[in-house]
Order: C-alpha cells, then sequence, then structure tokens
C-alpha cells in the first residue's frame, strides 16, 4: 500500500503530513485509515506533546473528499463517508495545522479540527461541497464559533474560495508566513508549547474546548476537580522551584 500519511516525531513534536501530492492530498479511503493510524500513534505516544499537520508539495493542505472515489458510488452510500472529526478530541494534546497551498473541503475541515492554524501566503480556502451537490459534515457546527456567523455563512453556502490575507482578516488562521517559512514556523510554535508543563497545557486545551460546548458555569464546575489536580501537581511545584532557583524546569507530566 502506498504511504499516504507520513508520521515523523522529533523531540516532542510530531508531523503528520499528508502525503498524495499527486491528486493535491485528496482524501480517499486509504488516506483517510492511514491518518487514523498516525492520530492513534501520537494519542498513543505520551512523549508526542504537540501535532503539526501539513501536506507534501507546494500546492495543497488537502483539496478534500476524492471525488473520484465518491463519483463511484450509488446515493445510498453516502452514509458510509467517513464524518471529519476534530483532532486530538480524544487526548487533548494541542495540533497545529501547517496550511500550504489549497485546503478544501475536507482538507479545510481537517485544518478546523486542529487549535491552531497558520498558513502559508499561497493558500487558499474554500468549503465547495454545495457545489457538488454535498454539505461539509463538521465545518456547518466548528466554523461559525471561528469566524462568526456571517463569514461563515458566506463560505458555506457561496462555496466561493478565500485568500491567506482573508482568512487572517477574519480570524480562520493566527499567522500567514511565506512558503518556505511555513514548517519552521509552526515548528518553533509547537516547541514554545512543549516548553511548557504537558499537565497544565493538556487541562487547559481540555477546559477550554469545553467552554464552547456548554454552559459556561457547567464548564466551571466540571472543570474544578481538573483544575485542583493541575494546581496540586509535581509539575506545578517543579514551576515554582525552577523559577526560584531561576533554571528551566524539568516536567514529569503529572
Amino acid at each position: 500500500m502506498p504511504e499516504y500519511v507520513l508520521y515523523e516525531k522529533k523531540g516532542h513534536v510530531a508531523y503528520i503530513t499528508l502525503n498524495r501530492p499527486e491528486r493535491l492530498n485528496a482524501l480517499g479511503t486509504e488516506l483517510g485509515q492511514q491518518l487514523r493510524e498516525a492520530e492513534n500513534n501520537f494519542a498513543e505516544d505520551e512523549d508526542a506533546w504537540v501535532a503539526i499537520y501539513t501536506g507534501a508539495g507546494e500546492r495543497a493542505f488537502s483539496a478534500g473528499r476524492d471525488l473520484k472515489e465518491v463519483a463511484g458510488q450509488d446515493s445510498q452510500s453516502g452514509s458510509t463517508v467517513p464524518f471529519a472529526r476534530r483532532a486530538a478530541i480524544e487526548h487533548n494534546k494541542p495540533t497545529i495545522a501547517a496550511v500550504n497551498g489549497l485546503a478544501y473541503g475536507g482538507g479545510f475541515e481537517r485544518a478546523l479540527g486542529c487549535d491552531i492554524r497558520i498558513c502559508s501566503d499561497n493558500a487558499t480556502f474554500a468549503l465547495a461541497e454545495v457545489k457538488v451537490g454535498l454539505c461539509p459534515p463538521t465545518a456547518m457546527f466548528t466554523l461559525p464559533r471561528l469566524v462568526g456567523l456571517s463569514n461563515a455563512m458566506w463560505l458555506l453556502l457561496s462555496g466561493e474560495p478565500i485568500n491567506a490575507e482573508e482568512a487572517y482578516r477574519i480570524g480562520l488562521v493566527t499567522r500567514v508566513v511565506s512558503l518556505p517559512e511555513l514548517l519552521p514556523t509552526a515548528t518553533q510554535m509547537a516547541e514554545t508549547i512543549c516548553d511548557n508543563a504537558p499537565l497544565a497545557i493538556r487541562t487547559t486545551r481540555q477546559l477550554t474546548t469545553l467552554g464552547l460546548e456548554v454552559p459556561i458555569d457547567y464548564a466551571r464546575r466540571l472543570g474544578q476537580g481538573l483544575i485542583s489536580s493541575v494546581w496540586g501537581s509535581d509539575d506545578a511545584v517543579e514551576g515554582a522551584r525552577a523559577f526560584v532557583e531561576k533554571r528551566k524546569p524539568v516536567w514529569k507530566g503529572k
């Protein structure tokens, strides 16, 4: 089977690369299976703290669902199409999307599933599902929370693309950099996160996400135990000692 997804780890940073550049990293069945395997590897590796998603080549992060594959299905098989999942939903490890070139359809949604998005200055984003008789299975719910209802509705209902400058203007991405600087910038951001206490990072990510999904008072009640466990952790003691002793902390993740 071709290697459609590359998984590599450097230090505490994992790199998940969609590796089908001849098809603009389109999300076919085999790529999807390999992507789940890579994500499982990241989730299960306690030494992997942050993941960076990107696409092979210079033209595309991912052009989305492989429409040649979809065209071979009948109208009853739509329920078997795998829905895009939010990255890191089960392990609460931070994820960064380094979007190079096109991010269309499911590729756009894969980027939306990451906690942080940056892009190259040649990036374009589109949710073009409505143009081919489909609807975006996750962006309908997540995009309005990120860019506001009006901006989201335009992207969802028009299917028209936006460029990197517009993506930055509406808050879809955090930074826009040149293509050669994209992966180094994402790596620098990931390493900055990795300098911090992993237990605190995961709990902060988990509760921040929870606060978007349930009423804030309910989120606070649910989070009290987790917050107390972080404040009473070995890492909290180590952080205070390292500050007093003017040295870099050595995190245990507990």
